[in-house]
């Protein structure tokens, strides 16, 4: 067996890819409602990480990895959430980082509490605190902060300052794997309490995929409406996309069948045309609308009545097709400043991105990958494609030149390093760098002809391999590490303590951002993951909602909690040391 293994060890790669298999195999299998979904990846990867280790072959070479997936992950989901991050900022989230800082330092102040009460060692019990709220880069915070406490008693027990560094990778290694766990059973358990209904919520905020209909309405409101004003009257978003003058058509009152359908409508087609926000609704007309069943419903209210005459049907002037948006000359703009109607006679009704669809509106941006809903005259459906774009091939490829652009901007800013009080340095690394860096580019869109985000689908597939790879290469590299430490009695304070302070820091967010802040539960899960910064919890938060309300949490607290956690982890150590407690 130990040869076998001895073979595996020296094949990283295959071994990586075993691991990322088993544990989507794993994450699929659901026990009530409950599964682990892509967090699963993170476990199988540290029991083979500790069953290879226990047989004296511990997988090596895969540091790089996990960072490469870490990078892509947080990159792409900055991409996708930059713009509501910044609109977050706008509404609540000014009250969300301040509730992170807050829960940041009551779960320090609990931390002292319990060394204090258990007499834990004071720097293995700093590690135990970075672990449990899953963060590597205050354990490097941690570490450096030790030759500062070098004339220490808890230094001196150690032997020495190496000796010393090593001890907060311990208590991480104990609480991380625990830290990841309590999280997501406290996600669970209160989704059970709350009895949430994740597609409910994504339906009240507006980012479910809510049907969008046409309708026909027949006006006999007696003043005419500007088209332009329609939307601010109703309180409703909708798009005329036809219309159809009273001198036009002529309907035999006498020739209705039982539902009231006309069996005979004559029209001139010809003097049918497509709508302008220019032009005026006057009694009389027939116009043909675009929106949701509450939109139409007010609509049909404010205007008049359901018309049973369908003018896409007798329509002969005009064409309709889906096109895709590949022409990045268009991704970015807002549709009222590309004037695709004013310049070129396109009107675009619905834009569908992944699978929602959406009213077209002036503010709307367009992005690589999305399928709009043209209506223009049939001549013109050529140009229409021409203009989108409209290749499928090319939304199958990014730019990698401003992918790589972006991610190598995001690894600069991750190294910048930022003295802070005490003699320590803050740097944002690899994660932090690349989510902020792709929060603003994500939210400028583009810059010039230069643009940065890529294709919905695209985004979606780096995003899962990216996390797919993090999980599956640090379960690998910390199973060692967890094996040596778990084996030892002492340490199962260290995992319990660790345990109950995620458990309880997870639980109190869920209920302050819910019940509190009255925001979705999904966005609460992604504030609790963002608050951890831990990207296993946010894959399982996802899984859940299968929307992007918790990527929407996650990227608004993401940040402030990272450099948080950061300062605080450090002077966690100086103040336990200092007060010599676990002596």
């Amino acid at each position: 067996m130990s040869a076998v293994i001895g073979w595996f060890a020296e094949q990283p790669l295959l071994v990586l890819m075993i691991i990322m298999a088993l544990g989507f195999f794993v994450g699929r299998i659901r026990i009530g409602s409950f599964s682990l979904g892509v967090a699963a990846v993170l476990f199988v990867g540290l029991i083979i990480s500790a069953i290879f280790t226990n047989y004296g072959h511990p997988i090596q070479q895969l540091h790089i990895v996990w960072v490469m997936g870490l990078t892509l992950f947080v990159y792409t989901i900055g991409l996708a959430s930059g713009s509501a991050f910044f609109r977050a900022l706008r509404t609540k989230g000014l009250g969300l980082n301040l509730l992170i800082i807050v829960l940041v330092l009551s779960s320090a102040g609990f931390t002292i509490g319990m060394v204090a009460l258990f007499k834990m060692e004071p720097i293995i019990s700093a590690g135990m605190y970075t672990g449990a709220l899953t963060n590597t880069p205050a354990l490097a915070a941690v570490s450096n902060a030790l030759p500062s406490l070098a004339d220490s008693a808890a230094v001196k027990a150690a032997g020495s300052v190496d000796a010393a560094q090593s001890l907060p990778t311990v208590g991480y290694a104990l609480s991380y794997p625990l830290g990841v766990l309590a999280s997501i059973a406290a996600f669970a358990l209160f989704q059970k309490v709350f009895h949430i209904n994740h597609q409910e919520e994504a339906v009240r905020a507006g980012v479910a995929a809510v049907p969008i209909f046409t309708r026909n309405i027949l006006v006999t409101r007696d003043d005419a409406t500007r088209i332009a004003d329609l939307n601010s009257r109703i309180g409703h978003h909708i798009i005329v996309s036809r219309m159809l003058t009273p001198d036009a058509y002529e309907i035999d009152p006498h020739l209705l069948d039982e539902k009231g359908y006309p069996e005979e409508v004559s029209i001139d087609a010809g003097k049918m045309r497509i709508a302008s926000v220019r032009d005026v609704i006057e009694k009389g007309m027939i116009v043909c609308v675009t929106g949701t069943q509450d939109a139409l419903d007010a609509a049909t209210e404010f205007l008049g009545e359901d018309s049973h005459v369908d003018l896409a049907y007798y329509d002969v002037t005009s064409g309709l097709r889906r096109i895709f948006v590949s022409n990045p000359n268009v991704v970015g703009v807002k549709l009222g400043k590309l004037g695709l109607q004013r310049k070129h006679g396109i009107l675009i009704t619905r834009i569908r991105r992944g699978d929602i669809d959406m009213v077209a509106t002036d503010d709307s941006r367009l992005e690589l990958g999305d399928r709009v809903r043209v209506v223009t005259s049939k001549e013109n459906l050529t140009q229409a494609a021409r203009i989108l774009g409209d290749s499928y091939k090319s939304l199958s490829e990014i730019d990698v030149l401003t992918f790589a652009v972006g991610i190598t901007l995001g690894l600069l800013v991750g190294k910048i390093p930022v003295p802070i009080p005490g003699g320590g340095v803050l740097e944002l690394g690899s994660a932090g760098g690349p989510l902020i860096v792709g929060l603003i580019l994500g939210a400028l869109g583009r810059t010039g002809p230069i643009v940065w985000r890529i294709p919905y689908s695209s985004n979606l597939t780096i995003r899962q391999f990216g996390i797919t790879l993090f999980l599956a290469g640090i379960g690998a590299n910390a199973g060692g590490d967890f094996l040596k430490a778990v084996t030892n009695p002492a340490s199962l304070t260290v995992i319990a303590v660790g345990g109950v302070i995620t458990f309880l820091l997870t639980s109190l967010t869920l209920v302050i951002v819910y019940k509190g802040f009255k925001l979705p539960y999904g966005t609460a899960m992604g504030v609790a993951a963002g608050l951890f910064t831990q990207p296993a919890t946010l894959g399982y938060a996802n899984d859940q909602t299968n929307n992007d309300l918790p990527n929407t949490g996650y990227s608004t607290v993401y940040p402030m909690s990272m450099i948080v956690k950061i300062v605080v982890a450090q002077v966690l150590i100086i103040l336990m040391v200092k007060m010599g407690l676990g002596a």
